[in-house]
């Protein structure tokens, strides 16, 4: 047989730089390089469309879009060495977040009535006394939130409106949130509008992403993993760009469970606390630190310790609204679960997809939160999975509209390294849109998407091992 012919030079050149480590390195750190400018470029397309009663469906896909990009980037971070994509991560980040602040809220208008609910103390009115359209506080009404009619008219709304949501009834928001609220009133200013509620989002998302390389080190896992939770649209959009108080939530659980890691139990209740007393839903994540504490010899004291912290927060963040005013403290809550249909079933979209009656739907849906609960509470994994599960279990049992809900879920799905809980979260967007476009197919629309994601959770490995480590 004739010999074989010489591979060429130009073959074995490529074939040897593509095994060169520094090369594959290259490759990685070019393509996480392109997804980190296509992820702003689409941040700045979205940031800076009309709201989403003018630009309708067109909005869901620069977000489609800016998803696949965040999935890409997120890959090539994992690639990278620690010592390139910890600090190129944080990097981007914080330049995604700046992206965000070019335009108005897009999604939602939750920002106006911080806005509100701060200048009312600030004036020294408990949040919870009075109305925003009661007569008692007329002189404390802003133009930029009660514009003139030529103001209106820019908002496609009739003359005497109002840029707050739900003017007629009392504030929802526990009590840290309102301090949170005084404090950026106090901060910003009378007249600095929606700008300083997304730079106070801002200062917190970054905060949050600074601390994930620790908390995950902390847990014994990837660092690069923070860039699941700093490259995602959801946390730009929701808490910069809509101003979101769920952002310092997701932070006070991100702490804790850093406390946890730390064995501070105190601190850890404290910072759980906290972030019930900003959105009620973080108190269920007590379950998982208390199951945990189990596995410790002295157990007993650190559930002592961990709820008594918990407590004493609550206790004093209520304790001041309660004297003043006494069961008003509990706010629009009871009308808010009547208005979102939590009170007669119809809510719970993968339960209800059985057609049972809305009373067995409810149960069934409960059932299912409650399952999980159960198993965190037999399994004890630790405090960060059993978080995800928790709140994950707890979303597809109550399939809210809002997909910002979601966002604490996006942190902790970080921190467990476990990026299928993140398909929860982006499952709310397509529901979100149908609802507020009035779309006649919305409960169809938020089952699939719903349902869909739990599929993904349920398909998830039980583990994720992530990529393999460059040195």
């Amino acid at each position: 047989m004739p010999p074989s012919a010489p591979e060429p030079r130009s073959s074995r050149s490529a074939r040897a730089l593509s095994n060169d480590p520094g090369t594959t390195a290259l490759g990685w750190a070019t393509g996480f390089a392109f997804a980190a400018a296509a992820g702003v470029a689409l941040c700045l397309v979205f940031v800076t469309s009309e709201p989403l009663r003018n630009a309708r469906w067109a909005l869901l896909w620069p977000l489609g879009a800016w998803g696949a990009v965040w999935a890409a980037g997120v890959g090539c971070a994992l690639r990278l060495p620690k010592r390139v994509a910890v600090p190129a991560v944080f990097v981007v980040a914080v330049v995604l977040r700046l992206a965000a602040l070019a335009g108005q809220p897009i999604l939602s208008d939750d920002l106006y009535r911080y806005a509100w609910d701060g200048r009312a103390q600030v004036s020294g009115t408990d949040p919870y006394r009075y109305t925003p359209s009661s007569a008692h506080l007329t002189g404390l009404h802003e133009r930029w939130l009660w514009p003139d009619a030529d103001g209106c008219a820019r908002l496609q709304r009739e003359p005497g409106c109002t840029r707050i949501n739900r003017p007629l009834v009392h504030t929802i928001y526990p009590p840290v949130a309102q301090a949170w609220f005084t404090l950026v009133y106090r901060v910003a200013g009378i007249g600095a509008h929606h700008k300083a509620w997304q730079a106070a989002g801002l200062l917190g998302d970054v905060a949050l992403v600074a601390l994930l390389p620790s908390v995950l080190r902390a847990w014994g896992r990837d660092e690069r993993w923070a860039a699941l939770y700093a490259l995602s649209p959801i946390a730009v959009v929701e808490v910069v760009n809509n101003g979101h108080v769920d952002g310092l939530a997701a932070l006070f659980v991100v702490g804790a469970l850093l406390a946890a890691a730390k064995r501070r139990p105190a601190l850890a209740g404290a910072l759980v606390g906290a972030a019930t007393m900003v959105k009620l839903y973080p108190a269920l994540l007590g379950l998982a630190f208390v199951a945990v504490a189990g596995l410790h010899s002295r157990g007993r004291a650190w559930v002592a310790r961990f709820v008594g912290a918990a407590a004493a927060v609550v206790v004093v963040g209520y304790l001041p609204h309660v004297v003043a005013v006494g069961l008003r403290v509990v706010g629009y809550l009871p009308g808010y679960l009547r208005e979102e249909h939590y009170t007669e079933g119809s809510r719970y979209l993968l339960a209800g997809a059985l057609g049972l009656p809305a009373g067995p739907t409810a149960l069934l849906a409960f059932a299912g939160a409650t399952a999980v609960a159960g198993w965190v509470v037999a399994r004890r994994p630790d405090v960060p999975i059993g978080c995800a599960a928790l709140l994950g279990g707890l979303l597809l049992a109550v399939t809210p509209v809002q997909p910002w809900y979601a966002l604490t879920l996006v942190a902790l799905a970080t921190v467990a390294v476990r990026p299928a809980w993140t398909a929860v979260a982006v499952a709310g967007y397509p529901y979100f849109f149908a609802v507020l476009l009035d779309n006649p197919h919305a409960v169809a629309i938020g089952r699939i998407s719903y349902g869909l994601a739990l599929v993904v959770v349920v398909a998830a490995r039980t583990r994720v091992t992530g990529a393999a480590p460059v040195a």
